[in-house]
């Protein structure tokens, strides 16, 4: 085959990659983008190209196929993920005040594989949504609901039909999991808490991910759907559906810094 017959069958594939992936997502005006085409779109001289000719061809179609590859990404619809930016996977040391709760919190449904919420006393505060909204990511200390609280051998088995979770969905949001991800309105939750492979102490995940799957769940107004952050180990809205709001007695805050 010709070189410059290959050459022109190379720059026509990486015409098609532009015109399905660039010029998809990037912001080229039409003008700018009929100019780029016109320009891959000449013909090869018909003189038998040297080597350093071809060499640059080839080199230019590297280079614009490394582009679309490096750049795709940054392209790419957002409108399927939900991100939460602001919840942090660390454990902030919070000064105890009079008004607060201090509380020793003897469970591993938390655990992310280094204790995590009962190394050390837990700060709560009681009355943080009294002044606040409730917000996906907070860690909240909460009253199971009436028909849980009422079960005894819920009590015998957790000392008191309170428990710690995290506020995973909020009022009116469908929510799923699948293959160890949450979902939200059918959005991936980007999250340390919406992707249970990322949880080293989620171990059975790693072997069944999709045992943890489970059927969508639209949330009702007024609750909230609670997850543990240790999926395997938690007992949570997938076990008991949404939890009322004013079930809600108070925000995880940290642990109780030592003067």
């Amino acid at each position: 085959m010709e070189v410059g017959i290959m050459i022109e069958q190379e720059l026509k594939q990486l015409r098609k990659k532009m015109e399905t992936t660039v010029f998809q997502y990037a912001a080229f005006s039409e003008e700018r983008k009929q100019s780029v085409l016109k320009n891959i779109k000449k013909n090869p001289s018909k003189k038998k190209p040297d080597f350093l000719s071809m060499g640059l061809a080839m080199s230019l179609s590297i280079s614009l196929l490394l582009v679309i590859l490096i750049f795709m990404p940054l392209f790419e619809p957002t409108s399927s993920v939900l991100t939460d930016s602001i919840t942090s996977p660390d454990i902030e040391r919070v000064v105890y005040e009079d008004d607060m709760i201090l509380y020793e919190w003897r469970s591993d449904s938390m655990d992310r594989g280094d204790h995590h919420f009962y190394k050390d006393l837990l700060v709560i505060d009681p009355d943080f949504y009294e002044e606040n909204s409730v917000n996906r990511g907070d860690a909240v200390y909460y009253t199971y609901p009436e028909e849980m609280k009422n079960d005894s051998s819920m009590v015998d088995k957790y000392n008191e039909p309170k428990s710690i979770s995290r506020i995973v969905g909020l009022p009116g949001e469908t929510i799923y999991l699948k293959d160890a991800q949450v979902y939200i309105d059918d959005k991936k939750l980007d999250a340390f808490y919406g992707r249970g492979l990322d949880n080293v102490y989620n171990r059975p995940l790693f072997e069944d991910a999709k045992e943890y799957d489970t059927e969508k769940y639209t949330i009702p107004e007024g609750h909230v759907f609670l997850l543990g952050d240790a999926w395997w180990r938690s007992f949570d809205s997938r076990n008991f559906g949404a939890v009322p709001i004013e079930n809600i007695n108070g925000k995880v805050l940290g642990y109780r810094k030592w003067k």
